[in-house]
């Protein structure tokens, strides 16, 4: 693992998420159960994952695809990848960086990057 993932690994474990990893098309993945509090999902769990592009740095530079199983499309487009991992789950990974708002921010750690990147994903489905 790279000092990156594990820093992102040991902030979800803080915020009490129990993620798991697991490696994926897209790089290494950090997964955690993930209740939706916004938009027409409101209300389910998915698993929800994460990973880098590269050896992007994180913080600076946040995680920029979202893995989600069951596969929830936002039919935004862009890059998209369906898979399957080694446990036979479903998973559809999203190129989903969250651009200028990450520079804008104050404090750069998973909590932000939940409450704002991905609550506005969720909002915007």
């Amino acid at each position: 693992m790279s000092d990156s993932f594990d820093q992102i690994f040991r902030e979800l474990k803080a915020l009490g998420r129990e993620p798991t990893s697991f490696d994926s098309p897209q790089g290494r993945v950090a997964a955690f159960n993930y209740r939706i509090e916004v938009g027409r999902h409101r209300g389910k769990t998915v698993t929800l994952g994460v990973s880098l592009q590269g050896a992007e740095q994180y913080p600076e530079y946040p995680p920029h695809w979202l893995h989600l199983t069951p596969p929830i499309d936002d039919l935004k487009g862009g890059a998209i990848v369906r898979y399957t991992d080694d446990e036979g789950r479903q998973w559809i990974a999203m190129s989903r960086p969250p651009g200028p708002l990450w520079d804008r921010l104050p404090t750069k750690h998973m909590s932000t990057f939940l409450s704002e990147h991905v609550r506005r994903f969720w909002k915007n489905i």
